[in-house]
């Protein structure tokens, strides 16, 4: 079927299915965001406890990534990941409901168990089952549509909370992908043998291997050598930097309307601009991944989010810089940890055993975000302002790449000496 020069890939099938996925997950992701100032006032409680949500889901995805790491793997992922969707708009309906944060808590273990199954494990994973060419590529086109629909959401959920409350907002947002994205999920989502067709570029990528090592399988330490390999902790340490520093942003419109005193819509306004500079930025991480590599990558991401959260820092005093900085602070961002992140892994542990070594890293990832997410929020709670918070997003940034470049030159030089051997 893929092997037919007439005929497109079916990898950009499985690109489609991953736009729908983001479409889905994007929605949830504003079960919290414009949320939090009507919620947080409704229930007098504060911001941090009910951003504990969020918390809850990222430990809930970090227990359960071994398991989603071989589910994903193994078993058909037309039935697989169009359960864990539902369960996560399932989730996020009943955030309607309560009547108290302890239901939030709940809606956060669904959606954190439909999130292993779904998000930052499983689109690196599918794309990397289909693509041995143009990964960077292919993930940043996903991750930018994901973006685009963020901004579409949060301008709806915007609209919804002010027009209709916000907890008929919570009942009338899970229902528009359940109809317009889980139909061809659950139709067309398909690993490359239940279709018949090799990856795209895998021949393309054997004859480069043949020609470097003459051997045609792909280069890649194991599992056990990875783990007792400085170079992999390293390569750890970025992806968990990008996890603490890419949560910042997520606070963009609580500072906007708590901080800045701006309006809900205002506070959209900004979010969705952020999400603007995703959009443009996803793509183009991904492509220059691919042609100048992961350093590049690291490099432009760790720029923009200097730009943006020192805009954002400034605009406590100049309200005016709050829109352009956001948009600089979009080029960085939630791209980084889940665009770069998975990319920088990638590089180098190699593509052989990549699967089972992410689904371990990202435990780690998921865990360090469940634990400083809500101590985020804290920061305002405890001085009255996110500066500190801008700072942390900005330190994060610096430190990934100081210890990805550091990673990547161990990995080349480990390369050439163990090559023939791995």
């Amino acid at each position: 079927m893929g092997t037919k020069t007439e005929k497109r890939h079916y990898g950009w099938t499985i690109v489609v299915c991953c736009v729908l996925i983001y479409f889905t997950t994007s929605v949830v992701t504003v079960s919290l965001g414009n949320f939090v100032s009507p919620v947080v006032h409704d229930f007098g409680i504060q911001v941090r406890q009910l951003t504990l949500t969020n918390s809850i889901e990222c430990a809930v995805m970090a227990v359960l990534y071994p398991v989603a790491g071989k589910v994903l793997n193994t078993k058909k992922l037309s039935i697989v990941v169009p359960s864990a969707l539902f369960l996560m708009l399932l989730g996020m309906f009943l955030m309607g409901s309560y009547h108290s944060v302890y239901g939030f808590y709940l809606s956060g273990v669904m959606i954190g168990i439909g999130s292993a199954f779904t998000q930052f494990l499983a689109m690196p994973l599918i794309i990397n089952m289909w693509f041995k060419k143009k990964t960077g590529t292919a993930l940043g086109i996903c991750v930018s549509c994901g973006n685009a629909f963020g901004i579409i959401f949060n301008l709806i959920s915007a609209q919804l909370i002010v027009k209709i409350g916000w907890r008929a907002a919570y009942h009338i947002l899970p229902m528009i992908p359940l109809v317009l994205a889980l139909p061809y999920v659950m139709t067309h989502l398909k690993s490359p043998e239940e279709v018949g067709c090799r990856p795209y570029g895998a021949e393309e990528t054997e004859q480069e291997a043949l020609t470097v090592s003459g051997s045609e399988n792909a280069w890649g330490v194991t599992g056990k050598q990875a783990f007792h390999l400085p170079m992999l902790y390293l390569a750890w340490l970025v992806c968990l930097c990008y996890s603490v520093g890419s949560s910042v942003p997520n606070y963009i419109a609580t500072f906007a309307t708590m901080e800045l005193g701006t309006s809900v819509e205002l506070g959209s306004i900004a979010a969705s601009i952020y999400s603007v500079g995703s959009v443009c930025c996803g793509f183009l991480l991904g492509k220059i991944n691919d042609r100048y590599g992961v350093k590049a990558g690291m490099t432009w991401g760790m720029v923009f989010m200097i730009l943006g959260m020192g805009g954002l820092t400034a605009s406590i005093g100049n309200s005016a810089l709050l829109i352009p900085a956001c948009f600089l602070t979009g080029f960085g961002g939630l791209n980084m940890y889940s665009v770069q992140a998975p990319l920088v892994a990638r590089t180098v542990v190699g593509d052989r055993h990549y699967s089972d070594i992410w689904a371990v890293l990202m435990i780690g990832n998921s865990m360090i975000a469940a634990l400083v997410y809500s101590p985020i929020g804290g920061i305002f709670d405890a001085t009255g302002s996110f500066a500190g918070a801008f700072a942390l997003g900005m330190a994060m940034y610096t430190a990934a790449l100081i210890f990805g470049v550091i990673a990547l030159n161990m990995s080349r030089k480990y390369r050439k000496t163990h090559e023939t051997a791995c």
